[in-house]
């Protein structure tokens, strides 16, 4: 509504006039163009939100796919470790005597001269060492598995040997019950030892009296560990606890699959090999071999798989276990595939074996 407002023009003459029209308000957002701003956010949003799903999806892929690299260069490192020292000693002898004997036989975890490595196929039942099965720690079936035979990295001069004590410069490391190899240039012998001297009294005895695995006290016994005459070894030969390993694919407490290895552990009266669980989300161990003629030094044209092989002895003249080539499969602990499933991938690596340093071409 308009206002009358009095104003006087230039003449003097008092007139009357409207006054000015206020401006009108602004007009608010019509219900459409309301519509229309949701509708485009909505879809800066979504795609914002498909974005950062996106990337996050691809950084745990990175992430999972990190992790097996990892476990696989670990499984790795830790595998060829004990391969490639299977069948070491301080003082590079291959045929040892062995006075151990459980229930009257060599164990596997001694059987030196049996093979200081050796494989097992997937359909070979490993029993004595961790049989197959569907409870923790149990071998998965179908997996393949491998036991390595070497000794420990610290090693004790011997300074003096008489009768069934051996004198050492120390003694640090060693304990009663603990099985040993003591070795000079020409023998070497696995035995228990029975007691370990203390402060200044720097010695090892393996009298069979305080160690029952030892079937003699004769370090110079034969296969069938009959007496004989005792094997003085000479000052300056070693002794060095000896290192049982087997590796394998198990079940964890999870009920997932597991890299496990079992390391013996000896007691007064037995030896038990417990086992860890080394890396997880190993799925399968596929193992296979290359051997060479040990007459005319010839490597084998393919690799081969355990059961190929008889004689897995380290003096084989015709087909010796030279290189181990280990196959293993991992998988990723989430579901990060496009089919939100675990992602596999198989990884191989070779391992030579130091003692049996021919590996190499004809």
């Amino acid at each position: 509504m308009n206002h009358l407002k009095p104003y006087t023009n230039q003449s003097g003459v008092k007139c009357i006039t409207a006054a000015p029209r206020q401006r009108r308000y602004q007009r608010g957002l019509t219900l459409i163009e309301l519509m229309i701003s949701l509708v485009l956010g909505l879809v800066i949003v979504g795609g914002v939100l498909n974005i950062f799903i996106s990337t996050n999806q691809t950084a745990k892929v990175n992430d999972n796919l990190m992790r097996i690299q990892e476990n696989a260069r670990t499984a790795f490192d830790l595998m060829a470790r004990d391969i490639r020292e299977a069948g070491l000693n301080p003082c590079g002898v291959i045929k040892v005597v062995n006075v151990i004997r459980v229930s009257g036989a060599i164990p596997w975890w001694s059987d030196w001269n049996g093979g200081t490595i050796r494989g097992y196929d997937g359909a070979d039942d490993t029993a004595s060492q961790v049989g197959f099965g569907t409870a923790a720690n149990t071998r998965v079936s179908g997996t393949d598995a491998l036991t390595s035979i070497h000794t420990a990295t610290d090693q004790h001069v011997i300074t003096s040997h008489a009768d069934t004590e051996i004198d050492l410069a120390t003694v640090t490391g060693l304990a009663a019950d603990d099985i040993a190899l003591a070795c000079d240039g020409l023998q070497a012998a696995l035995f228990q030892i029975g007691t370990v001297g203390a402060g200044s009294w720097k010695h090892i005895s393996y009298d069979k009296d305080f160690a029952p695995l030892n079937c003699t006290n004769s370090l110079d016994t034969n296969v069938a560990c009959t007496t004989s005459a005792n094997k003085i070894f000479s000052a300056n030969g070693s002794v060095s606890k000896l290192v049982t390993s087997f590796w394998y694919v198990g079940h964890n407490a999870q009920g997932q699959r597991s890299l496990f290895r079992t390391m013996i552990k000896s007691t007064n009266t037995s030896v038990t090999n417990p086992p860890d669980e080394m890396i997880p989300g190993v799925q399968d161990l596929q193992i296979t071999y290359l051997t060479r003629d040990g007459t005319t030094g010839i490597l084998a044209n393919n690799w081969v798989a355990a059961d190929s092989i008889t004689n897995w002895t380290d003096d084989n003249t015709t087909a010796q276990v030279v290189a181990v080539r280990i196959d293993l499969t991992l998988q990723t602990s989430d579901n990060v595939s496009t089919s939100q499933t675990p992602i596999q991938r198989h990884l191989i690596h070779v391992v030579g074996l130091r003692n049996r340093d021919t590996f190499i071409a004809p």
